[in-house]
């Protein structure tokens, strides 16, 4: 009987004593600050780089029609040519320039240019077109206008030809790469300096300098300003702040 109840009082001595420290480490634990765990920064996702289709830019008229903002630019008779100037560029800008002469042949049509490199047959591509139209075409140089793309700028409509303030305008041969053999070689050597002198024949053409004047200036690189360009007659003036814009904002 003695050993019964001694074995079952140092049970419950055991049972106390280990609740006890139960309690004593969660009273311990709650008394001590939690540990932080390490923030981890936030990954950059950049658009397009888990195969995210382009999303155009949407521009709602004044029709309520919700369409991108090129065929927008369209609709107010305004084509950009933002990117180097190959087949499909030049057959898209083509295509723009008689979509908007069959929609008016009377209004003018204004090009915004910032291009620094194409291929020389592709840009007379669209000189040519620029010609064939009956409308008046306006080239507005942004950005960076150079190599052949440069006679786009000095093709346009006579006192329609502009550009930025902080527009570059170069000046520059026509670049080719010769490879083959050397009667190749010759035969396209012989291409390139048609090229070259054909260029010098467009800008003394739209520019009224003569030929051996403006030839200098595509002898090598030529880098100038709009003011500069307009001393060559390659534009006519430069585009300003908008007035009318600061004036409403007063």
């Amino acid at each position: 009987m003695s050993c019964a109840s001694t074995s079952s009082a140092a049970a419950t001595a055991a049972r106390a004593l280990t609740s006890r420290a139960a309690s004593s480490k969660q009273i311990g634990a709650a008394a001590l600050p939690a540990r932080r765990r390490p923030v981890r920064a936030a990954a950059t996702v950049r658009a397009g780089a888990l195969g995210d289709p382009p999303v155009p830019v949407a521009v709602r008229t004044a029709q309520g029609q919700v369409m991108d903002c090129f065929s927008a630019l369209m609709m107010n008779r305004i084509i950009f040519i933002g990117e180097r100037i190959d087949e499909d560029t030049a057959t898209r800008v083509c295509a723009e320039l008689l979509a908007l002469q069959y929609d008016d042949p009377k209004k003018d049509i204004r090009i915004f240019l910032n291009c620094t490199s194409g291929t020389q047959y592709c840009v007379t591509t669209i000189l040519d077109m620029m010609e064939y139209v009956s409308c008046d075409v306006s080239v507005i140089g942004m950005g960076c206008v150079a190599g052949p793309p440069a006679m786009i700028l000095a093709a346009g409509a006579k006192g329609k030809r502009l550009a930025y303030p902080s527009a570059r305008i170069i000046l520059s041969q026509p670049l080719g790469g010769l490879s083959g053999t050397s009667y190749e070689v010759r035969i396209q050597a012989k291409e390139l300096s048609r090229n070259a002198r054909s260029q010098v024949v467009f800008f003394s053409k739209f520019t009224g300098v003569p030929f051996e004047e403006i030839g200098e200036y595509l002898v090598r690189d030529s880098y100038m300003s709009p003011e500069e360009a307009m001393k060559l007659n390659i534009i006519d003036g430069t585009l300003g702040v908008n007035e009318e814009k600061l004036k409403k904002a007063r």
